[in-house]
């Protein structure tokens, strides 16, 4: 039976063993999150949505009141979020951003009031 002195090199290699993994686990976690973590959702990933505006909503050439109208989507049509804006605008008194969006394969953007 050995003595505890002969068990210290063994005790100091299995504590540096313990660091090895841990470090290895911490790298491998690291890698995984930048990896999978691309698949997150993000801001501008398509997500729907639908027209909640009683007279519809105009989805506009560029994001302002001004923009050409493109198309006008009627109440409850369904539409494909492609961007939300950090472009703040008011109008009637509210505040919101312009919201990047396809309907009827015409991508444009709508006020962010007139979606749900």
């Amino acid at each position: 039976m050995a003595d505890w002195e002969s068990l210290k090199p063994l005790r100091t290699h299995l504590k540096i063993l313990n660091w090895v993994i841990t470090g290895l686990t911490f790298v491998l976690l690291i890698v995984a999150f930048r990896f999978f973590g691309s698949n997150l959702p993000k801001d501008n990933l398509s997500v729907r949505a639908k027209i909640i505006a009683k007279s519809g909503a105009s989805i506009r050439e560029s994001p302002s009141k001004n923009g050409k109208v493109l198309i006008i989507a009627p109440l409850h049509s369904e539409i494909e979020i492609i961007q939300r804006k950090a472009q703040i605008d008011t109008i009637d008194n509210k505040k919101g951003s312009w919201v990047k969006v396809q309907y009827q394969k015409k991508t444009g953007y709508v006020w962010e009031h007139l979606i749900n």
